[in-house]
């Protein structure tokens, strides 16, 4: 059975989640003209799959470590958000939201230092 909207296969007999057809349809809204190979369309398939199977495995593990068995939106929602950099639209994130820290190098962190020492002793010889 596949929904006509999603392009999702939820069939027992087909082991992708996402079907062909939905793949020649996205590739369809980029450029109508262009046509994929079937091995293209058989290792974009696989990505997908992967992928789904990836992102649902972390939301489980977060719905877990929340002390839950159910998974929600907001699982799977600060998964793709914190490690992918994908937005889910129409639900707030607010909540989850947070300040990323900057993976400063040391090495930048010294050069800026320097700089700002050597204008301090110019400044000072400058009076």
């Amino acid at each position: 059975m596949t929904s006509p909207n999603s392009g999702l296969d939820m069939g027992e007999s087909s082991s992708s989640l996402i079907t062909k057809r939905k793949i020649q349809e996205m590739v369809a809204q980029i450029d109508p003209s262009e046509r994929l190979e079937p091995e293209v369309e058989d290792i974009l398939l696989e990505l997908a799959d992967e992928f789904i199977e990836s992102v649902t495995q972390f939301a489980c593990k977060l719905a877990t470590h929340r002390k839950s068995s159910t998974l929600e939106v907001k699982d799977v929602q600060l998964h793709l958000e914190r490690n992918w950099n994908i937005r889910i639209p129409g639900f707030a994130s607010e909540e989850i939201r947070s300040v990323r820290k900057s993976n400063v190098p040391a090495s930048h962190t010294q050069k800026v230092t320097a700089v700002n020492n050597a204008k301090a002793a110019v400044a000072s010889t400058s009076k």
